[in-house]
């Protein structure tokens, strides 16, 4: 059987081993989330790229769009008041319903 002077040494020796598991536990979890946030950095520089070439896409498009209309409407000014009368009557038939 140990004696008590044993038992105190392995008690302090098994305390030690603790302290430093939890040391090392924690010294990983800090490393893992340092990783995590650098992750989730770099993935938010990726997106904000992303929607930022998606944006001038769609803004580039948009004044395609516009400049196409603008030139459909110069070239068919009759056409263009016809159907905007139309589309005016239409409109306030559906809306003068109750």
């Amino acid at each position: 059987m140990a004696t008590k002077e044993e038992l105190e040494e392995q008690l302090r020796i098994a305390r030690k081993d603790i302290e430093a598991l939890a040391g090392m536990a924690s010294d990983t979890a800090r490393d893992q989330v340092a990783n995590g946030a650098d992750l989730a950095k770099a993935q938010l520089e990726h997106l904000s790229d992303e929607t930022r070439a998606l944006y001038d896409n769609a803004r580039s498009q948009g004044a395609q769009l516009r400049s196409a209309t603008e030139d459909h409407i110069r070239a068919n000014p009759l056409a263009t008041v016809g159907m905007s009368f139309a589309a005016g009557f239409v409109l306030a038939g559906l809306l003068g319903r109750k």
